[in-house]
């Protein structure tokens, strides 16, 4: 009796060729070559790249606040945040808006605490106020806002500018650094 009889055959042939496509299949959709892929397409210096970005910070339930942008990277030698036109939304403490900050980019440093935000920043306050520059720079250890660039900062009934700006937000103060100019109409302000 001869095992190579044509059914038996083609039986054989069918089962390699279904090896041999079982095997190009594993390699060409291994999750090896497609994490390799998604490596090698980051730019250099970059390990992490995602793209739009909607992430929203809670504490006790809360959120306190919310960062959308339409890229972030994450830089290998650094750890530093690159964000393509970052968006920063800010809430109370009872979790209600209280602002808003967006620029053309920013950074944000590997341990969270220092934000720099480039290019037509615009800070909005549910207050009512605006503030404009072309840098900010935020530190969340010394709770301290700063530029060296030209500020406008616009409220119902106030307007100032300036050349350099600190901001302290625990003692609520505003220091304007060189080429102050304002106006205040009282009968206006809120």
């Amino acid at each position: 009796m001869s095992y190579l009889k044509p059914r038996n055959f083609l039986l054989v042939l069918a089962l390699i060729l279904a090896l041999a496509l079982l095997v190009l299949i594993a390699m060409r959709y291994s999750p090896e070559s497609q994490l390799e892929a998604v490596v090698n397409s980051l730019p250099k210096g970059i390990d992490v790249s995602l793209e739009d970005i909607d992430y929203t910070h809670i504490e006790d339930g809360k959120p306190r606040w919310r960062l959308v942008s339409s890229q972030v990277e994450r830089r290998a030698d650094s750890g530093i945040l690159g964000l393509a036109e970052p968006e920063l939304n800010f809430f109370d403490e009872q979790g209600e808006p209280a602002g808003s900050v967006h620029a053309v980019k920013g950074e944000l440093s590997s341990d969270y605490q220092v934000v720099k935000l480039r290019g037509d920043v615009f800070l909005q306050h549910v207050g009512g106020y605006t503030l404009q520059t072309e840098s900010l720079d935020y530190d969340h250890a010394t709770q301290k806002m700063t530029t060296d660039a030209d500020v406008l900062m616009v409220a119902d009934g106030m307007r100032l500018e300036g050349k350099g700006m600190a901001v302290y937000l625990q003692e609520k103060r505003l220091q304007l650094h060189a080429d102050v100019k304002g106006f205040l109409d009282p009968g206006k302000m809120n």
